[in-house]
């Protein structure tokens, strides 16, 4: 590994903290790196270049075995563009990090984030060991919060900052890909508040999302998008409930999903396109960088299609985003920049200077007490009867304090819900279709309803709706039966409650 000499004060400063420089937007993916290059001009605008390098090896940079590699090629960038001490804004590809986004009123969007918090673990996808979030959180409007939240495997990031300080450069941030592309294409000014499709292609498999007003509302991951045949069987029947999702979670903003913006290396975006001709209710078109003389030039050739994630990467440095509007990935490893040598001597030497002073003011207390002490030995034994007396009363507050605890704990046990509110919220949620033929509450708490509906989708999106109802902690679908007579499909679902809900009494149910 190379040797790295750092300099005091290297953290990356933003382009706005520092005039007229340049900044740089890197772009990683297991196979290609690509790095837009934002050179401010005279009429105080930036001038956009793209440069990539490849790797050769068959398991990328992204491994213990491509480490070194990965090394290299940034140091490689980084000598060759000048890009140290420089803000340097980082994307991961959506094959190693997954993106979920929460809108909601405050109270919702908190409930969601802990619910979050306890699936995280079990996201396989991102492979073995521990999982690390970044996340991010503003207003849309007065009532309305909006969260977004990056998951990445702990020790693939790790690989990744390693690497950075290994190259001896400082990053702003590293944040999935999928939500730079959707800022910059809401930022475009081409589609105002309408809901778009986006699909990037540039990775192993393709990342599809929904975006509105440069904010990502989706991230759609779907099983075996890994080709476009792939791509256009995951979206072929699947539109009318995206169209939904879109419904449910714009808040008021009206339009459906119509377009699909498709961006990708080489002829991908063009075969994508080929195969989705014939998905009803979608049009596809091939994303390019979108013109904004505004605010960046950039040439012909580089705004390809696959140039598109590393210029949405370098968009946020251009328009001033803060780091507490991005899902920093880098949140949980990064760690300070490294101290000059005057810095690490102060570092080193304070600690023994802060033990010297406590020292001697310790002895001189000590010596004080000792001379205080010397005549007056006869209040010795009333101090230790006023401590047998402390004693006594801790030992009291104790036993108050344990049977206090006990009946808190009663008091949570023998909390019985508001079932005419909970049965009242339920039939709000039912849609039209379906019918509610039971609401059992049973001796622990739980919940049995079960009923009949005409769509068996439509007892999916009702398992989705329960799980976001107050007083419901968790939702398990036990099954679905199609009627022979009919064209209508029982269900049976189990709620638990705030009282019952416990770790050993539920599991997660069926994520819809």
């Amino acid at each position: 590994m190379p040797a790295t000499n750092r300099k005091a004060n290297s953290r990356a400063q933003h382009p706005s903290d520092v005039a007229a420089r340049q900044c740089f937007g890197l772009r990683i993916e297991s196979h290609q790196m690509q790095v837009a290059i934002a050179t401010p001009t005279q009429d105080e605008r930036f001038h956009i270049q793209i440069d990539n390098l490849e790797c050769d090896a068959p398991d990328g940079w992204l491994s213990a075995a491509g480490y070194p590699l990965l090394v290299e090629a940034l140091e490689g960038l980084v000598e060759r563009h000048n890009m140290r001490r420089m803000p340097i804004a980082v994307s991961l590809d959506g094959d190693f990090c997954v993106t979920r986004v929460t809108i909601g009123t405050a109270a919702e969007v908190d409930h969601e984030l802990s619910r979050q918090a306890t699936r995280i673990p079990r996201y396989l996808q991102l492979g073995p060991g521990e999982k690390v979030t970044g996340g991010a959180r503003r207003k849309i409007d007065s009532t309305t919060d909006y969260a977004v939240t990056g998951v990445v495997n702990r020790s693939l990031i790790q690989l990744v900052y390693d690497a950075f300080r290994s190259a001896d450069i400082e990053v702003m941030w590293v944040e999935p890909s999928l939500v730079g592309v959707a800022r910059l294409v809401g930022q475009a000014g081409l589609w105002g508040d309408q809901p778009i499709m986006i699909a990037d292609g540039t990775g192993k498999q393709w990342d599809v999302g929904i975006a509105s007003a440069g904010r990502l509302l989706l991230d759609y991951r779907p099983a075996n998008a890994t080709s476009e045949e792939g791509l256009r069987e995951a979206l072929d029947g699947h539109i009318s409930r995206l169209k939904r999702f879109c419904h449910r979670h714009l808040r008021g903003i009206s339009g459906d999903v119509e377009e699909l913006l498709i961006c990708g290396d080489g002829d991908k975006p063009s075969r994508a396109i080929e195969a989705l001709r014939n998905v009803r209710g979608l049009s596809a078109s091939i994303l390019s960088v979108p013109e904004l003389p505004h605010l960046y030039t950039i040439a012909e050739q580089d705004r390809a299609p696959h140039c598109v994630p590393a210029v949405a990467t370098v968009f946020p440095l251009l328009i001033d985003v803060t780091a507490d509007e991005v899902p920093d990935l880098l949140v949980q490893v990064r760690r300070a920049p490294d101290l000059s040598w005057p810095q690490q001597m102060v570092k080193l030497l304070w600690p023994v200077a802060a033990a010297t002073l406590l020292v001697a003011g310790s002895y001189a207390m000590v010596s004080k007490e000792r001379n205080r002490h010397a005549n007056t030995s006869q209040s010795r034994e009333s101090l230790e009867s006023e401590i047998v007396a402390s004693n006594v009363k801790f030992s009291r507050l104790a036993r108050k304090r344990e049977q206090l605890n006990h009946f808190r704990t009663i008091a949570r046990q023998t909390q019985e819900p508001n079932w005419a509110m909970m049965l009242r919220n339920i039939t709000h949620c039912l849609p039209d279709s379906a019918k509610l033929n039971e609401f059992r509450v049973e001796s622990d708490g739980h919940v049995l309803m079960s009923g009949v509906v005409m769509d068996e989708s439509v007892v999916y999106e009702l398992v989705n709706t329960l799980r976001r109802l107050p007083l419901v902690t968790q939702v398990a679908l036990n099954g679905t039966t199609p009627e022979h007579d009919s064209q209508a499909t029982r269900f049976s679902i189990r709620l638990a409650t705030v009282r019952s809900a416990t770790p050993e009494t539920m599991g997660d149910g069926n994520e819809a």
